[in-house]
């Protein structure tokens, strides 16, 4: 009994660093991801001004994107729910404007080049002149708000949210437009 004992406490003494190294490592990526660093939004904006310029063919009134602290504030404040169902339009409106949204959840904090990717990889099912219809399985409303030629303020955020026990984390971008 006693060897058990000392097993079961060399084996925890040995696996409990590793897993706060673990949830420290996922700490420490979040907090490199939050939309209050500069470089954060700097990348965010260079990302989306980037593939903005791929858009074919070439939008001629392309509007060049800039960061709105005042977006970032709703987007924080609405992705603090860690709910993925679309916020209210009205709630995510400045003045002035209006602001399209985009969402994406995953189970580990990912880089903010990563989650846009994903949006714009909607790119391969977008027919342009074209609208998808809400009977298709597939959607390029993400990719649309990314390139939507009138849009020039962008806000974002990410929240580190528990759901079922499970981390989470929602990253959410307002589109802000004329």
């Amino acid at each position: 009994m006693e060897i058990k004992r000392l097993l079961f406490l060399v084996a925890a003494a040995c696996l409990l660093p590793m897993l706060s190294m673990k949830k420290k490592s996922a700490r420490d990526q979040f907090n490199k991801l939050v939309t209050d660093l500069p470089n954060v939004q700097e990348e965010i904006v260079n990302i989306h001004n980037a593939l903005r310029r791929r858009v074919v063919p070439p939008a001629s009134n392309m509007l060049k994107m800039s960061w709105s602290e005042e977006a970032a504030e709703n987007a924080r404040i609405f992705s603090k729910y860690c709910d993925m169902t679309e916020s209210n339009p009205l709630e995510r409106r400045l003045p002035n404007t209006f602001c399209g949204e985009n969402m994406h959840m995953t189970s580990y904090p990912v880089s903010w080049s990563s989650v846009i990717g994903v949006w714009y990889s909607e790119s391969t099912s977008f027919k342009h002149g074209e609208w998808t219809t809400t009977d298709d399985d597939i959607t390029t409303d993400h990719y649309t708000q990314i390139v939507w030629a009138t849009s020039y303020l962008i806000g974002c955020a990410i929240a580190s949210c528990r759901q079922k026990g499970s981390p989470r984390y929602l990253y959410v971008c307002h589109y802000c437009h004329d």
